[in-house]
Order: C-alpha cells, then sequence, then structure tokens
C-alpha cells in the first residue's frame, strides 16, 4: 500500500502532462511526485518514480488507486479520521491511497475530472462543494464510484453514494457521562459553529445529559472558526471562568484541540469527539466517536468488491460502528459502565429517542 498527498497544482499538471503524452490511463509528470505516508514511508526511489512515469498503465493498476479530495489540510483531526480508514482500504487492496488538498474552489471541477481521469476509483469528495460538483459530473464518468464524504446529500446516480455518520448517538452517550461525572452540575459544549452537523452533536448531548439528570445545566458556546485552537482554547476557558463548569464537550474539529487545552490548563474534564482523543490529554475522560473512517472504509470495500449501492446513507448504532473506545469505557466506574451500556442496548432496540430532550 502506498499514500501519496498531491497538491491540486501537482495533479493538474500531471493530468495535462498526460494528456500531451497522448495516453488516456494514469500518467505522472517526469518531475518527482512528493509522496506523504504519515512517516511509514520514505519518498520512493528514483527509479521507481520513473518506472511510475511510465505512459503505459494497465486497467488492473488503474483500479488500485483510491483519490480522496478535501478542502482543508490532512492535519484536520476529521479529515485525518477519514484517511485513517481508507490507509485500511488501501492496505487490504493492495492500492495507492492519493489525498488532494483542493484549496482553492476556483480549481474543485478540474481536480475531481483530474482524479476520475487517472483512473481513481473510487474517488472520495470531502463536504458541500466538491461533493456537489462530483454529483454534477458524475454521468460523465459511469464506470467510477464516487462517494460524498459527511454530507446529506440526496443522489439518484447509479455510481454516487452520499455518506454521513449521525453523531446523535455517541453524543447522547457523552452526555449520560458527562451527566453521571459533574459535581457542579453544570457542563458546556463548544461547537465551531451554529450548523445542522454541529446541532445535532450539541442536541444528542443535552439530550443524553437530561436523560441522566435532568437538573444538570448545560452552556453552549461556538468558536467561529473550525481551524483556530487559539480562539477555542480562549472560548473555554471564558466558558469555564463566566459559566462555572467543570467539563466540556467539544466539536470543534482543529479549534477544538484548543479547547481541550483550555480544559487542561484550567483543571477540568473534558469531552472528545470523532475519533479517540484521549491521547491529545489526560483532562479527556470520554470520546464521542463519529466513525466515518469505518463508513468509508466499508464504502470504498463495495466498491472494490463489486457490491457498492448508491443513494444516500446516514451510519449509525445500526450498521455496527462504534461509538466509543474501550480504554475509555473500561476506566469508568461499575455502575456507570451498566448504565451506559444499558443506554447503548435501549437505543439500539428503540426503546430510548436520542433526538428528545426528557428535561422539556
Amino acid at each position: 500500500m502506498k499514500r501519496e498527498k498531491i497538491t491540486a497544482v501537482l495533479l493538474t499538471m500531471t493530468l495535462a502532462f498526460g494528456c500531451l503524452a497522448g495516453c488516456g490511463s494514469k500518467t505522472e509528470a517526469p518531475a518527482p511526485v512528493p509522496v506523504v505516508d504519515a512517516g511509514e514511508k520514505e519518498a520512493p526511489a528514483q527509479d521507481e518514480q520513473t518506472k511510475d512515469s511510465e505512459p503505459e498503465k494497465t486497467t488492473e493498476n488503474a483500479e488500485k488507486t483510491i483519490g480522496l479530495l478535501v478542502p482543508a489540510t490532512v492535519g484536520d483531526p476529521f479529515i485525518a479520521l477519514s484517511i485513517k480508514g481508507l490507509d485500511k482500504l488501501a492496505a487490504e487492496q493492495g492500492a495507492t491511497l492519493r489525498t488532494v488538498e483542493t484549496l482553492d474552489s476556483a480549481e474543485y471541477e478540474d481536480q475531481v475530472r483530474a482524479m476520475a481521469d487517472m483512473g481513481a476509483n473510487p474517488v472520495y469528495l470531502m463536504w458541500g462543494d466538491l461533493s456537489e460538483i462530483a454529483l454534477r459530473l458524475a454521468p460523465e464518468y459511469p464506470d467510477t464510484n464516487f462517494v460524498l464524504c459527511d454530507v446529506d446529500m440526496e443522489t439518484d446516480e447509479p455510481n454516487v453514494s452520499s455518506v454521513s455518520v449521525d453523531p446523535s448517538e455517541a453524543a447522547f452517550i457523552a452526555g449520560v457521562v458527562a451527566a453521571n461525572t459533574t459535581e457542579k452540575k453544570k457542563v458546556g459544549f463548544i461547537a465551531h459553529a451554529d450548523r445542522p452537523v454541529s446541532r445535532k452533536f450539541r442536541d444528542g448531548y443535552i439530550n443524553g445529559v437530561h436523560y441522566a439528570d435532568p437538573s444538570v445545566e448545560v452552556a453552549v458556546a461556538y468558536v467561529g472558526d473550525d481551524q483556530d485552537p487559539v480562539k477555542g482554547q480562549e472560548v473555554a476557558k471564558l466558558m469555564i471562568q463566566n459559566e462555572g463548569v467543570d467539563l466540556i464537550f467539544q466539536s470543534a474539529s482543529q479549534s477544538g484541540l484548543g479547547v481541550i487545552s483550555g480544559c487542561e490548563e484550567m483543571g477540568i474534564k473534558c469531552i472528545g469527539s470523532d475519533d479517540y482523543q484521549g491521547d491529545v490529554s489526560d483532562c479527556v475522560i470520554w470520546s464521542a466517536l463519529k466513525p466515518i473512517d469505518e463508513a468509508l472504509y466499508m464504502e470504498g470495500d463495495a466498491s472494490f468488491k463489486g457490491t457498492f449501492e448508491s443513494g444516500d446513507k446516514v451510519y449509525g448504532l445500526s450498521y455496527g460502528l462504534s461509538l466509543y473506545t474501550d480504554i475509555e469505557f473500561n476506566s469508568l466506574t461499575g455502575d456507570l459502565q451498566k448504565t451506559v451500556t444499558d443506554v447503548v442496548e435501549g437505543i439500539g432496540a428503540g426503546e430510548i429517542d436520542v433526538t428528545k430532550d426528557t428535561a422539556e
């Protein structure tokens, strides 16, 4: 398995060179292409680069390329989580994962076309703007499976699936843990903005808190930016000082790392989101998982097996996805472990509605 991170400009140059060479399959520009593999691999030797830039590529090799286009840097925690699932897929398939940071919206359409033209299949598009372009272009590439990531987007195209993970269930469990952990009966929630996905985290959390203890108060704040850890830290410290909370659940992407730092500095507990964040700070006692890595892996696995299904899909507990980590569950008291287990079973059986605030 090989993982490559290519800038948007390089990918366009790659496609342009391929067209000049008269080759319709995957072709590389003669200049070395930077390879990023999270420390697992060095850049390929010169002879390997030369071999990879030969104009003749087989269909089999083209099918062993997985494409991922993201409108942010790979350092974003949610994108890093997505890449984790695609790394697993690439390793199992003996495929190359090509991650392109499309940081200029004017290049979105060119990059979607470039990725499909070079033979990547499946092609993953992160978030709404890239997804809308891929949905429009999909009929031109009927043999390419496009996976629209972390969006609720209806599609009738047979080669397009829209994939999201509803965080409401994991956030509800996090709320139950928070209500059973707080000593001041005051907890907080911080997101980067008041947007639909943030509301699912927020409302699921509040509903879980009130399910466990209706008397617990929940303060809510927004950073206003998902890529500003310094501001996230400031918002967290202000909430702790002004609201008197002794635990904060953050769902603020890169800014959320600052929230964790603020909790650590002020000596209170924190709940992380999306992936396991207990390794970020000891103040993180729980992580509300949003396992997009597992969802994207399942979509890609189906694509390689020829069982890919189009349509809008919302992954969650019913798909067998994890809501929390074993390491954090095992750190709970025996009574709280039983409470969490009972709640998870209740959600799975349809006996607990995570969208309902029982304190109302």
